[in-house]
């Protein structure tokens, strides 16, 4: 429609000079050498405007044949860069679809007619990844961190390779860059609080945790489990470097989220008692075992036996350490590490009867064979019970979820992969674990790791 204006308008002021020529007429005399030369005006101006068109037509004529090699030039760039990026299509596509050979001819079109750019990087690093050739690769990925545009995925090829190292330092750098670079990624958000874990920073791993929670990546529990696990392992930390204060106010806040957390209540417990808060030290074991009973707190209970009021006779067969073990049996009655615990101590005073009845409620063959071995000799049942007790589950111990590592107590990383939050008190099983537990990126983006389980923010 404008174009349409624009066009009478110029035709009507054509039209108006035209008329206003006839309108005005005149006439124009030149002499020159002698020679005299007349004409109208209108004659003149159209002459002159004719000789205007005519060398315009020339000039740009001029300029067209001048420019020729220029337009020839762009021609081929042109030409080049569609190729190249034709060429690094056509080689993604060779990635996608696991052909290394055509994947790496692609590459070096790609390089051949458009070199340096993000994209032609991008296929050089897959393609290199995929025929084995790593330095290759994580050179091209740390070419593409100094592209603002593409900065993305050098940080996640570099990444990628990292954590398939093992180096989690070097990966933890990496996943605080992506997290500039795109913040708020869910994967990256998992990443971080996972590798923040690994590496024992734990304040900065409980705000990425607090990070998490806001975003609805874990539930309100697994995030509770999580800060117990963090505050445990700050406090056994202050416990090496003999900060007493601040590893009791870390346990105590442990504790506090969940009483059935043995951990938290085995440090804060040991605590109390080198800080000679005895009353403290008794009622945390109470609360704990009232929560989860544990066979390490009811050898803590012990340790606060209260002394004998009168001097033990050659008589006393130890009824008062059993009753005082039933005072923590009472708080869980029917649980099996109360009558375990109970048991063992009704074994040591010689009550039999008491023993056998609270050990057969534990199902605690080993003990029963000893018991038929103090009591009567009994060898032929005690042999009995030691054959149950072979075909009975393993004991409970501190198992690694992700390996399977049974360790000797609980710690905030398993001490065989690594994983962060894992070690559970459970009968250890004989399925088959990878040990390794490697931290890979979760799948779904074109630079694809292999598929694997990550530990964190489950």
């Amino acid at each position: 429609m404008i174009r349409a204006l624009w066009f009478l308008a110029k035709l009507a002021v054509l039209v108006g000079a035209a008329i206003w020529l006839v309108q005005n007429k005149g006439s124009i005399s030149i002499v020159w050498q002698g020679y005299l030369i007349e004409t109208s005006t209108s004659f003149v101006i159209v002459a002159l405007l004719l000789l205007l068109f005519i060398w315009t037509l020339c000039y740009r004529a001029f300029r067209a044949f001048v420019g020729v090699p220029r337009v020839y030039r762009r021609y081929k760039i042109a030409s080049l860069r569609e190729n190249g990026y034709r060429a690094v299509t056509q080689g993604l596509v060779a990635v996608a679809a696991g052909d290394g050979r055509s994947a790496e001819r692609y590459a070096r079109k790609a390089e051949d007619m458009i070199p340096g750019t993000p994209l032609t990087r991008l296929l050089v690093a897959q393609t290199a990844l995929m025929n084995g050739n790593a330095p290759k690769a994580r050179r091209e990925f740390a070419e593409l961190l100094e592209d603002n545009d593409a900065a993305f995925f050098g940080v996640r090829g570099l990444l990628n390779d990292t954590l398939q190292q093992g180096n989690y330092r070097e990966a933890l750098a990496l996943i605080r860059k992506a997290d500039e670079l795109q913040p708020g990624r869910d994967w990256v958000v998992r990443t971080l609080f996972d590798l923040e874990t690994r590496n024992r920073e734990w304040p900065k791993a409980e705000r990425t945790l607090k990070k998490a929670e806001k975003m609805g990546l874990i539930d309100k529990d697994t995030g509770r489990r999580h800060r117990q696990a963090i505050w445990t392992a700050m406090a056994d930390e202050n416990i090496l470097l003999a900060h007493t204060a601040v590893a009791t106010r870390l346990a105590e806040s442990a504790f506090g989220l969940d009483a059935g957390f043995t951990p938290a209540a085995l440090r804060l417990v040991s605590l109390y008692t080198s800080a000679e808060k005895r009353r403290a030290a008794i009622k945390t074991i109470e609360k704990a075992w009232a929560a989860n009973p544990h066979p390490a707190l009811a050898t803590l209970w012990m340790n606060f036996q209260p002394a004998p009021k009168k001097q033990k006779s050659i008589y006393d067969t130890g009824r008062e350490t059993f009753d005082w073990m039933k005072q923590l049996h009472d708080l869980q009655p029917e649980h099996r590490d109360s009558n375990r615990a109970l048991g063992a101590a009704a074994l040591q005073a010689r009550m039999w009867k008491e023993a056998r009845d609270y050990l057969m409620k534990a199902n605690d063959y080993r003990m029963l064979a000893r018991l038929e071995r103090e009591e009567s000799g009994n060898e032929g049942k005690a042999r009995e019970y030691l054959e149950l007790a072979a075909d009975s589950p393993a004991d409970a111990r501190w198992v690694c979820r992700s390996c399977g590592h049974v360790a000797f107590d609980w710690q905030g990383l398993c001490p065989r992969c690594g994983a962060f939050d894992q070690l559970a008190w459970m009968t250890p099983s004989l399925e088959a674990h990878d040990p390794k537990n490697a931290l890979t990126l979760p799948q779904g983006a074109f630079i694809e790791p292999p598929q694997h389980r990550t530990a964190g923010l489950v």
